[in-house]
């Protein structure tokens, strides 16, 4: 079987194929278990999908406007009809990591090879020192929390915004978040399309950031996070979500607990979900495998069966 990879350069604007498709594409996308890979896909790094507050010091006595970017990963076969959209949101403790994570690169080809547009998006992290709204000085988790998911609902709207220039069916767009973007992404997932969807009052949400798209998803994965902080907001119409996560995971954020309590409040609503205990696993359990199957292909069937 045939396969192409596309390479990019954080500095790039135009993709470059490999010429070691072959090899380069088995190792870094890993074996073809689930659905029909194409012949190739395109990379646009550094678009531009939102502008967001942030500090330049933890002073915060001034507020200033940075822009966030993401990286498309685009099906080059012809397709008849709008295609299937996955966001991903990488992990990092809201303190480090990127788009050009490693793990990112592996999902985004894997499911861009597979027929879907991705978004593989950055978000403010801690060292941004973001703006909150003063109730969110309650939570147990950072402002950089709060602004990630900010981030993440403009990333959704960006994506539906421009359905039409990626060809994004925008009823299908999913929305794949791990540890910190997990908890980000739950607020995606599980809150109203207006709620934690600016920085606060004094922080309406810019006209770049396409304000009268919605930010709703309509299948949410969900990997070794924390929905705690919204389970109040879950109701019977939130999207068919997936979870998975390790039992042996005691990190502080995303003890294992976190997704028993979400797991179980989905099941009392009756919102359609998969949840998958990862025994023996701690934080992160990429390499978790059922019957055989890999994460990736496990994740591919939950999205045909609940985002065909």
């Amino acid at each position: 079987m045939k396969y192409n990879l596309i390479i990019f350069s954080p500095m790039a604007r135009r993709p470059v194929i490999s010429a070691f498709a072959v090899v380069a594409a088995l190792l870094l996308a890993g074996c073809p278990d689930g659905g029909t890979p194409t012949d190739a896909f395109e990379v646009t790094p550094d678009v531009p999908y939102a502008v967001a507050n942030y500090s330049p010091t933890a002073a915060q006595t001034t507020w200033e406007e940075k822009t966030l970017y993401l990286d498309v990963y685009e099906p080059t076969d012809e397709a008849k009809a709008p295609r299937r959209a996955l966001i991903l949101m990488h992990g990092g403790s809201f303190l480090e990591n990127g788009k050009e994570n490693e793990r990112m690169v592996e999902w985004a080809s894997y499911f861009a090879n597979r027929g879907f547009v991705v978004f593989s998006i950055d978000y403010r992290l801690i060292g941004d020192f973001p703006p909150a709204p003063l109730y969110w000085e309650t939570s147990f988790l950072p402002d950089a929390a709060h602004a990630a998911t900010v981030d993440a609902k403009a990333a959704v709207r960006f994506v539906r915004a421009n359905a039409l220039s990626y060809n994004v069916d925008p009823n299908r767009i999913a929305f794949l978040g791990e540890s910190a973007g997990a908890i980000a992404g739950a607020g995606v997932a599980y809150t109203d399309s207006d709620d934690l969807a600016s920085d606060g009052q004094s922080f309406p949400i810019p006209a770049f950031n396409n304000p009268g798209e919605s930010a709703r998803v309509n299948a949410y994965i969900h990997f070794w996070g924390n929905a705690d902080h919204v389970l109040s907001d879950v109701d019977k119409n939130d999207p068919p979500t997936m979870i998975v996560h390790g039992n042996e995971d005691d990190v502080f954020l995303t003890p294992f607990e976190a997704a028993e309590r979400l797991n179980f409040l989905l099941d009392l609503l009756d919102v359609p979900n998969e949840f998958y205990e990862a025994d023996g696993f701690g934080h992160s359990a990429w390499n978790y495998r059922l019957r055989g199957k890999s994460l990736e292909r496990l994740t591919w069937e939950f999205l045909q069966d609940y985002m065909p």
